[in-house]
């Protein structure tokens, strides 16, 4: 039963991810309803999934040091009440700065608490450096493969009862991993396993590097800003492609299904390019990650009419085969740099570049659209902050493959 209990703890990072990310990341369903109901810009709305999205960053610190000082207990938990509270919130906002503050600011910390510093912190304990990759893959898989149930459920629940009925739904599934979360074993689950405690870069064991030791290393620097400018290219596109796809004339339901089969594509980029990753190729798998991205955004500005399946199916497949490949091989460095009594904390503060890259790409985003009323500009500005990701990230990728030959 031991050797099953590390894939058991990243089925159940996997599940929170579902519970709180995904349900976060269906916020492109309700930006139609949303912008209809509040009488509100274009801009104005998604700028609620910016503040999630920098709060995603700037939480997670916030998280690591949690994680760091109390134990993955109380990570777990205060993330998932963060989680549950938002989207209770959100059914009965009155006025948009509500949102805001729900399903943005709560919302975003609840994400940044379930995800990228609870995985690295949890799984890291469990996996050897040449399996770690594909485990975190897994992890971070969630958000794709929740959107396969998520999206629709929420274009479903939308479309029969409102938007507010359906963050109430999406509110008592969150609330419903809270008892199991407070009974788990945590004492038991943080110890980990031997062969992968912590050590420092020259091979001796330690409590690992320290906040003050990694922020003065350029690697810090190098995965904080591969975060930054990957969120950047993102998060100014995606925000937007449900209206996107609408305003070219397709169906409602059929935009949310191909938007699903994405999120269903993600999960399989993120594990394929990790195990890519882990077989010695990491600075290869991120340059093609990247350069698979920016096709997508090609053929997704390719994309002029509801006759243009073609393209919208080849976007689909190069940007959501993708679209969250680069999250788990910034993780892996950071574990494998960084492992340690501290590496919630720098984790977290590395995590900073995703939250105000997402934040700043979807605010761009909307502003380059309301500047321009259309999408060319923010498609140049997405694939133009992919590229810069691409050479950034490669650059520590090359640096890592140097150091373990």
């Amino acid at each position: 039963m031991t050797r099953f209990v590390p894939w058991l703890l990243v089925a159940l990072c996997f599940a929170l991810g579902v519970a709180s990310r995904s349900i976060s990341d269906s916020f492109a369903v309700f930006v139609p309803a949303l912008q209809h109901d509040f009488g509100a810009s274009r801009s104005a709305v998604t700028v609620i999934y910016s503040f999630a999205l920098l709060m995603g960053g700037i939480g997670a610190p916030v998280a690591g040091w949690i994680v760091d000082r109390f134990g993955l207990r109380a990570l777990t938990v205060t993330g998932m009440a963060a989680a549950a509270l938002a989207t209770a919130s959100a059914s009965q906002a009155g006025a948009l700065w509500h949102l805001y503050l729900g399903l943005g600011l709560v919302m975003g910390f609840g994400g940044s608490s379930l995800s990228g510093v609870l995985s690295s912190s949890l799984i890291g304990r469990w996996f050897p450096p040449h399996r770690l990759g594909v485990a975190l893959a897994v992890a971070w898989s969630a958000s794709g493969v929740g959107a396969i149930v998520i999206f629709p459920l929420a274009q479903h629940l939308i479309a029969m009862s409102g938007w507010r009925h359906a963050y109430l739904v999406f509110s008592l599934v969150s609330a419903a991993f809270i008892p199991l979360l407070i009974v788990l074993p945590w004492r038991r689950i943080e110890r980990g396993v031997a062969n992968v405690a912590p050590h420092r870069a020259g091979g001796g064991k330690g409590s690992g590097p320290t906040v003050a030791e990694a922020v003065r290393d350029w690697p810090f620097w190098a995965l904080t800003s591969s975060f930054g400018l990957t969120s950047l290219g993102i998060f100014a596109l995606v925000p937007q492609a449900m209206v996107y796809l609408l305003e070219r004339g397709f169906d409602g339901a059929y935009a949310a299904r191909a938007l699903a089969v994405a999120g269903f594509l993600t999960p399989l980029g993120m594990i394929g390019f990790s195990w890519l990753a882990d077989r010695g190729g990491r600075k290869i798998a991120a340059i093609l990650a990247y350069a698979c991205s920016i096709a997508g955004v090609g053929c997704l500005a390719l994309v002029r009419g509801p006759h243009d399946d073609v393209w919208l199916w080849l976007y689909v497949l190069l940007f959501g085969g993708s679209m969250g490949s680069r999250g788990p091989m910034i993780s892996t460095l950071a574990a494998l740099r960084y492992r340690g009594a501290h590496f919630g904390r720098i984790y977290g503060m590395i995590s900073i570049g995703m939250g105000l890259g997402g934040f700043m790409g979807a605010w761009i985003g909307g502003l380059l659209h309301d500047a321009t009323d259309g999408y060319a500009a923010v498609m140049i500005f997405s694939a133009a902050s992919l590229a810069l990701a691409a050479a950034t990230l490669g650059s520590e990728a090359s640096a890592r493959e140097r150091l373990t030959r």
